[in-house]
């Protein structure tokens, strides 16, 4: 299946309207990027469960990772914990590769279910206190055979299954890139589906840079939920945080998204309810474009591509 060979305007055609539009032009002049899905060539997304850790969950229609870690090793319980992460797998074959780059990982959510217990803590409360993500790379080349249709807990590049359920298990096949917090929901109902986290860093710019260089045609980036299973917010864990993988070709609906729930009169519906993603616009992706002007730069942070999770502004 093809990849998404596109500016960055036309997902903003897809993800936005109102104002946006003015900057398109500017961006079409200004940079080419493309957005790689996992839909292309060998591309692979699954998620893996220490809780079942010979299950293959390849062609499951969501990505999800979730944590708790209630029971030591060796209790009769320990089970019933939970800990899984998300494998994603881009296929960097045949692109012509900017030189330098600039990149950025994202992903859609898939439910309905990300309101403000889910990410904010709601103890102090504080919503600047928030979970998200924390993104790996697998920089063992060796290792990135893996298969969607064969990957498991057990045979997973970048784990060490240590008989803990509960407890994260990468080991130094994986690199730590950095952290990615889900945004907050302010006056939102929950974080729409179909919506975008995007994670970018200098770390992941390097890791792509360096994979190309030694002449790696795939890149892995592995994802799970920043908070540990022991975290004080008891709406954290064990609660499973769900993203649409190349599989989940149809979006669920979500017309009862409200962008602002203290409007009485605000339209309801997530404006990617339902939408498409034959072609993985959905799908997990990674960015790959010429670096940045600072000016440029500026722009994509102005659009939310860059640096931080787009929200959806009316």
């Amino acid at each position: 299946m093809g990849y998404c060979t596109c500016v960055f305007t036309e997902k903003v055609r897809a993800a936005r309207v109102g104002s946006v539009v003015v900057l398109m032009g500017l961006m079409a002049s200004a940079v080419h990027a493309d957005w790689i899905p996992t839909n292309r060539g060998v591309g692979a997304d699954a998620e893996i469960r220490e809780s079942n850790p010979t299950q293959n969950r390849g062609t499951s229609t969501e990505l999800a990772s979730r944590v708790r870690n209630d029971f030591p090793l060796g209790d009769p319980n320990d089970g019933s914990d939970r800990n899984s992460a998300m494998y994603t797998k881009f296929d960097l074959s045949g692109l012509d590769i900017p030189t330098p780059l600039t990149t950025a990982f994202r992903m859609t959510y898939r439910n309905n279910n990300l309101n403000g217990t889910r990410i904010q803590d709601t103890v102090t409360p504080n919503p600047a206190i928030r979970t998200g993500l924390a993104i790996y790379g697998l920089t063992n080349a060796s290792l990135e055979n893996w298969s969607e249709d064969t990957i498991t807990y057990l045979n997973a590049p970048g784990i060490t299954f240590d008989g803990d359920v509960g407890t994260k298990d990468f080991n130094s096949d994986l690199t730590f890139l950095g952290t990615v917090n889900f945004p907050e929901i302010g006056s939102q109902n929950w974080l729409p589906v179909g919506e975008q986290i995007v994670f970018s860093s200098a770390n992941l710019d390097q890791f792509v840079s360096d994979a190309l260089t030694g002449g790696a045609t795939t890149v892995t980036l592995v994802s799970t939920v920043i908070h540990g299973g022991d975290t004080p917010f008891s709406n954290w864990r064990n609660f499973n945080y769900l993203f649409n993988p190349k599989e989940q070709t149809t979006l669920n609906s979500d017309p009862n998204y409200d962008a602002d729930i203290n409007d009485p009169n605000n339209p309801l519906g997530s404006p990617y309810s339902g939408a498409d993603n034959s072609t993985g616009l959905y799908s997990p992706s990674l960015l790959i474009a010429p670096e940045p002007t600072t000016a440029v730069f500026g722009l994509l942070a102005m659009l939310g591509l860059v640096g931080k999770p787009q929200r959806r502004r009316r």
